[in-house]
C-alpha cells in the first residue's frame, strides 16, 4: 500500500530521548509519563503525547502526569509545569510559615499541601507543582546550615 501523506515524525532528537511528554487537551498543554499500559482516557479521547523539547510524536502508551489539574480555563497555569527531570520531581520545595521545606508528590505523609496553592516547584528544572504533595518537616538537608532554625 502506498502512502499518499507524510506521517508525523516518531523518532525523538533529544539527548537523552524523550526528556518530557506532553500532550493537549482542551487547547492546553499537559504533562505526560510514558506507561505500560496507557489510560483509558487517552484512549478514550484519542490522544496523542509529543516530545516537549522537539515535538516528535511519541509512539507508546502514555498517562497524563497523576495530580495534573484539569484543562479548563480555571485551572490554566501559565508557567512551566512539566518537570524536564529525571526521574521526574526529584526535590519539589514549597514555602511554608516563612521557609522552605521538601515534598514529595503524592497524599502519603503527615502534612499534605496543594502544591499549586501553595507554589511548589522543582528545585532542580524551577518547573511549577500543580497537584497534591506531602511535606516532610523534618528533612533540612536542603539548607546551607541544616542546624539553623
Amino acid at each position: 500500500m502506498i502512502k499518499l501523506f507524510r506521517t508525523k515524525k516518531s523518532t525523538c532528537r533529544c539527548r537523552p530521548q524523550w526528556p518530557a511528554l506532553v500532550t493537549e487537551m482542551n487547547g492546553y498543554g499537559m504533562p505526560c509519563q510514558p506507561s505500560e499500559h496507557g489510560s483509558p482516557v487517552t484512549r478514550l479521547l484519542e490522544l496523542s503525547a509529543r516530545c516537549a523539547g522537539c515535538a516528535a510524536t511519541y509512539p507508546g502508551n502514555f498517562i497524563i502526569e497523576p495530580g495534573t489539574p484539569p484543562p479548563f480555563d480555571w485551572a490554566r497555569e501559565p508557567e512551566n509545569t512539566v518537570c524536564s527531570c529525571e526521574p521526574r520531581w526529584p526535590k519539589l520545595m514549597v514555602m511554608l510559615r516563612g521557609q522552605y521545606y521538601l515534598g514529595y508528590p503524592g497524599t502519603e505523609g503527615q502534612l499534605v499541601v496543594d502544591g499549586a496553592a501553595e507554589g511548589a516547584f522543582c528545585d532542580s528544572c524551577g518547573a511549577r507543582f500543580l497537584g497534591d504533595m506531602a511535606v516532610d518537616l523534618t528533612d533540612r538537608s536542603h539548607l546551607e546550615d541544616p542546624d539553623e532554625t
